[in-house]
């Protein structure tokens, strides 16, 4: 099944990594100049197939300094953009030769530059479009030219509607603006950083451009064969998580939301060092990856100079990767809550708590957490369970054979669950105790090697940050589309592609590259495994995905998810 899947899809793969190292043209120093203040700068019109990276290098000006001159390029490279590049060399103001007025006010220097004097009394801002405006109004009320608004907003030129809600950058004359403008109660002035711009997240902004996606995965393809070997299982992981995210693309696509996905191949520093030289990357809206704990920490700071939003996916290993900045997004739920989640959900329960543990590694989380249920008004007892011990009669001293018994196993280790599950197994049916167990997140990794009917005899309850219910019809049409194309089932990382795909892909046409803005406290998403729910824990921060699924497993054999 997996030699099947891996003929399809490779080919693709490949394809894609071949298709972003060699998009580049070449491309000609302009030859045409204007000198803003004490600068000159190259005006050059790009060309399809032009990115911001071969601009740079042909133009020997550095990222920040490109996007500094043109903050429209905010919103990506499009052809018929007319750019102003700086020269390195300046021109002192002293020693400008006189000029002769030209029709259009602005100046002519005998060398053949302009001299644009608006430009030099004035920054550029974002002014959001209202009912009734038109281009003269709102150059008039800026005082500039409809030509200005159409040079810096290039977009018109394809679609010169305006659209209210919509975003201009205008280079306003700021000692000339309307008294309208200043006294304004609501400004309709914004900043032009990303930072800054404010977004109406109650409308959708969508206006049908194409979306530049970039996913980093460490596939490792130069090294796939048509063997299934042990090394490459992590590999075939990323495999079933991109061919989840391609049918998240398939179903914008039905949606009307167009998409330019980059794959790159990263899974160490070579690779990582290529990856960012990628001229995909001049265009990126947004970024989902897995790196290792050493590469995220080097991708970090690049992440953060380009103000691209990042999507961390998968791992507890990078589970702190928000910290880094306030563009990182951490979409893996913190090992840290699924202990607020056991928390919340013994201290709404009315029954006392038994706490069961093998070793305490951590003292103080093992103490903050049995406080915590003391607060609530918790009786809490403590028990100090030793593997493979006879003390069935030890154990059931414990408990409480009048009420209802809630245990909590603090334990990963695979053998100690498994033999704590069997004794409490045996100790409620022999004596007919009414047990529930409340075990962790990990768990789910050896689930299968637990005894069902353990599972559900104890009412086994556990936080998890996946589940996937059969019987929606959502899930159904998933795994059929998935068998359809690529010939096996889905496992939980094709969920976790089309889930990640679907909801910040959506997130990004509806609000643009600031659509953080608007998904910090978000409603819990109905995707197919997963929910969403993201705080900035740190003020400067990015955000966190705070939620959980609590599944109980229930002595009917039903699933219940809270």
């Amino acid at each position: 099944m997996k030699r099947k899947t891996l003929r399809y899809l490779l080919p693709f793969v490949l394809l894609l990594f071949v298709f972003s190292a060699f998009a580049q043209v070449e491309i000609k120093k302009s030859t045409e100049k204007v000198r803003i203040g004490d600068k000159i700068f190259y005006i050059h019109l790009v060309k399809q197939g032009e990115t911001i990276y071969s601009l740079c290098r042909v133009y020997n000006v550095s990222n920040d300094e490109l996007v500094s001159a043109n903050p429209q390029l905010s919103k990506g490279l499009k052809a018929g953009q007319r750019l102003k590049i700086p020269e390195k060399t300046e021109l002192k103001q002293e020693t400008a030769k006189p000029v002769e007025n030209t029709n259009n006010g602005n100046k002519k220097n005998v060398n053949g530059t302009k001299n644009i004097i608006s430009d030099t009394t004035s920054s550029a801002i974002k002014y959001k479009i209202k009912s009734g405006d038109n281009l003269e109004s709102i150059a008039k009320k800026h005082n500039c030219t409809v030509e200005d608004i159409l040079k810096y907003n290039s977009f018109l030129n394809q679609k010169p509607k305006l659209k209210k809600g919509q975003y201009l950058t205008i280079y306003p004359n700021k000692n000339e603006l309307s008294q309208q403008e200043k006294t304004t109660g609501n400004d309709s002035i914004v900043a032009v950083t990303a930072d800054s711009v404010d977004v109406d997240c109650n409308k959708n902004l969508y206006s049908g451009d194409v979306l530049n996606v970039i996913l980093m995965l460490p596939i490792k393809a130069s090294e796939i064969n048509n063997k299934l070997q042990k090394n490459q299982r992590n590999a075939y992981d990323f495999i079933e998580f991109y061919e989840g995210f391609l049918l998240a693309i398939d179903s914008l696509n039905r949606n009307n939301i167009s998409v330019n996905l980059t794959v790159l191949d990263v899974y160490d520093t070579h690779t990582l060092n290529a990856a960012l030289i990628s001229p995909a990357f001049d265009k990126a809206q947004l970024i989902i990856e897995h790196l290792p704990k050493n590469l995220a920490d080097a991708f970090a700071k690049i992440a953060v100079e380009r103000k691209i939003p990042v999507v961390s996916s998968f791992s507890h290993e990078t589970e702190n990767i928000s910290e880094k900045g306030k563009y990182f997004i951490q979409a893996f739920t913190p090992l840290s809550y699924q202990n607020k989640k056991l928390n919340q959900a013994l201290c709404s329960a009315n029954e006392n708590v038994i706490v069961i543990y093998e070793e305490i590694t951590d003292t103080v989380s093992f103490d903050n957490f049995v406080q915590i249920l003391k607060n609530c008004g918790k009786t809490v007892k403590t028990y100090h369970y030793r593997l493979h011990g006879s003390q069935n009669e030890a154990l059931q001293n414990e408990l409480y054979n009048d009420a209802k018994n809630n245990i909590v196993v603090l334990s990963n280790n695979k053998v100690f669950v498994m033999d704590v599950m069997s004794k409490l197994n045996a100790i409620s049916l022999k004596s007919k105790y009414d047990v529930t167990v409340y075990g962790l997140s990990h768990w789910k990794v050896f689930e299968e090697s637990l005894n069902f009917d353990h599972i559900h005899n104890l009412n086994l309850t556990i936080p998890q940050l996946f589940f996937v219910d059969y019987n929606r019809d959502e899930v159904k049409s998933f795994i059929s589309k998935y068998r359809y194309y690529y010939k096996g089932d889905p496992s939980r990382f094709s969920f976790h592609g089309y889930d990640l795909g679907i909801y910040f892909i959506d997130k990004l046409a509806k609000y643009g590259q600031n659509f953080m803005q608007c998904i910090t406290n978000d409603e819990a998403s109905t995707l197919l495994q997963t929910r969403f729910k993201f705080d900035r824990i740190l003020p400067q921060g990015g955000l966190v995905n705070t939620e959980l699924l609590l599944v109980r497993h229930t002595k009917d054999l039903n699933i219940v998810v809270e």
